[in-house]
């Protein structure tokens, strides 16, 4: 059995940012300032498993470097 731990982190200058650890370690891509956002990625990855980025190219300019 997994844990999922919401996590708050306050910096030394007061900004508060938050991330999911599973069994104690971080989870990549889940940190953000928005306590909102957090508890969605917490949903997101305790029903599908993981947090997917979505990729997508917008230009592609080809050079000649020669």
């Amino acid at each position: 059995m997994a844990k999922y731990e919401l996590v708050k982190e306050t910096t030394i200058n007061g900004m508060e940012r938050y991330s999911i650890e599973k069994d104690g370690c971080y989870v990549s891509r889940s940190v953000t300032h928005s306590l909102e956002e957090a508890e969605r990625y917490l949903h997101i990855l305790t029903t599908n498993g993981q947090l997917d980025t979505l990729k997508e190219t917008i230009k592609t300019v080809e050079v000649n470097e020669d």
